[in-house]
């Protein structure tokens, strides 16, 4: 079974807090749960303890992979967890030709991916490569330099690319590799919780093949049928990329099913309860009882 988590807003929408609790919930009640973010990257400038994660696994590792592996019990691999997660970081206005330039390179996450992480499954070959791009290192202060260079120090399989590079396998052009992994975990576990990038509506081809969506908004998550999902998925894309395909775009063409209630959290690594997540837990059941 798959369920897949996308946010209606661009940002901070609360798919990973959504994710993990439903992981957790599911964990409680006897199930193989597991969680599988595709694509991923964390701002360096807002949580600068990536870097010593990062440094301590010996790879790149991104705060949203991070949190789903450890509501996955640590039962695979961070990176087969994460396929591809990057960090992202602040650049300097004079490192470009204009402040148009540089307003335009804040909202193109492939010109601020100064380091990146592919993990190539199948897993009988797994190895991670990690992705230098120079573009974007000429873009940072000293200090920063100096930390990403750190922390190079200590990485493995290291290739320079470019803002192109970047661009291509975040367009979708590591679709194929990522859902390699995808698979092995389907193949491995009862349930699969796939947490979507920003509001994507599918990180990848195999994504949109689901049993449940689920669209994050803060204080509401809504259900839609995965059938219906993917079927307007289907109909928005004409290039078979879905992850062009925004998740406010899908809302109107699908009817969801029912709406939860989501409180606002205070905690560190805040999970909703299963009270919360009652309803949506009840209806999961059902699906899996079904012949």
């Amino acid at each position: 079974m798959k369920i897949l988590v996308s946010g209606l807003l661009e940002e901070n929408s609360g798919k990973t807090v959504l994710a993990s609790s439903l992981i957790n919930s599911l964990t409680s009640q006897g199930y193989d749960a597991i969680g599988f973010k595709p694509l991923g990257a964390t701002e360096l400038w807002q949580h600068p303890e990536a870097l010593s994660e990062s440094k301590k696994y010996k790879m790149v590792v991104t705060n949203d992979s991070l949190i789903l592996h450890k509501f996955s019990r640590e039962k695979e691999p961070i990176s087969i967890i994460n396929p591809f997660g990057g960090l992202l970081v602040p650049i300097l206005p004079e490192k470009l030709r204009n402040l148009s330039s540089f307003n335009n390179a804040l909202y193109m996450p492939n010109m601020r991916l100064a380091i990146s992480r592919l993990t190539i499954c199948p897993i009988s070959s797994v190895h991670n490569l990690h992705l230098i791009n120079m573009n974007a290192m000429d873009r940072i202060s000293k200090n920063m330099e100096y930390e990403l260079l750190d922390l190079i120090s200590v990485l493995g399989n290291i290739a320079k690319v470019d803002d192109d590079y970047i661009l291509n396998i975040i367009s979708g052009g590591a679709s194929g590799e990522i859902d390699k992994c995808l698979s092995y975990l389907e193949g491995r576990h009862e349930i699969v919780v796939i947490e979507s990038n920003s509001n994507v509506a599918s990180p990848t081809s195999l994504s949109s093949i689901v049993d449940l969506a689920i669209v994050v908004t803060p204080g509401e998550a809504m259900i839609i049928d995965g059938n219906r999902y993917r079927k307007a998925i289907e109909l928005l894309t004409s290039n078979g990329k879905p992850w062009m395909i925004k998740t406010q775009e899908i809302i109107q063409l699908t009817n969801y099913m029912f709406s939860i209630d989501l409180p606002l959290l205070e905690d560190q690594l805040p999970v909703y309860n299963n009270d919360i997540l009652n309803y949506l837990l009840e209806y999961i059941k059902e699906i899996k009882q079904k012949p």
